[in-house]
């Protein structure tokens, strides 16, 4: 009869049965963590994480915006939800002062200078009595103005001074025409009493002698 190689000797099956091998796992302690220590751990964890979390991503922002690339890690926390937990644990910013009612102080304001006008420079002319009569008088003639009208007008608005000068407008002349009036009615010199009888002898004429309501009142 012959022997079949792979068997097993009996002697070696009895041997091993005899062998008593240990356990490939070995059992682990168990240890019982209350909820309140636990709370406490998540919460000590939380504040470590987050400090080192927000200046992490602060230094990215810095050094791109300074033109330099930088590798922000992207830290991401998974949404935990732990029935029972005090949220004193994760509120961060208890026990800090808190301002109450917050003021916001108004800037001060600054109080510009008013811009004075430059005062117009007056020439200094003379003229002869009743020179300045005259020409009013010939300039209501050639507009066919009655002269005694312009005259007292012209009386009561300067004095009968072709110099007269009013800051307020400023207004400027023998009739105190505004100079920005005086130029749209083809004025080229506020100060000459002739273009100013002319100017207002037309003014007069076409029934505009509204442009003085009060000294040119009958």
């Amino acid at each position: 009869m012959e022997r079949d190689p792979l068997r097993i000797p009996r002697s070696l099956l009895d041997r091993s049965r005899r062998l008593r091998l240990p356990d490939p796992i070995m059992p682990l302690p168990r240890w019982r963590v209350s909820g309140r220590l636990r709370d406490l751990a998540l919460g000590l964890t939380i504040l470590v994480i987050g400090p080192a979390a927000a200046v992490t991503l602060a230094g990215g922002a810095v050094a791109g915006a300074a033109g330099t690339p930088a590798s922000v890690p992207v830290l991401t926390v998974p949404a935990v939800h732990i029935s029972g937990l005090s949220s004193a644990y994760l509120d961060v910013s208890a026990g800090l002062p808190q301002s109450e009612n917050p003021v916001s102080t108004p800037l001060p304001q600054v109080m510009l200078p008013t811009p004075v006008p430059a005062a117009a420079t007056v020439p200094a002319v003379t003229y002869p009595p009743g020179s300045v009569e005259a020409i009013i008088t010939a300039a209501a003639d050639a507009a066919g103005v009655d002269p005694a009208w312009m005259i007292s007008t012209a009386s009561c608005e300067s004095g009968l001074r072709p110099d007269a000068y009013n800051p307020a407008g400023p207004y400027e002349g023998l009739f105190q025409f505004l100079p920005s009036t005086f130029a749209a009615h083809g004025g080229t010199d506020i100060w000459d009493p002739v273009q100013q009888s002319q100017i207002a002898a037309s003014m007069f004429a076409g029934g505009d002698s509204s442009a003085w309501p009060v000294c040119s009142r009958r």
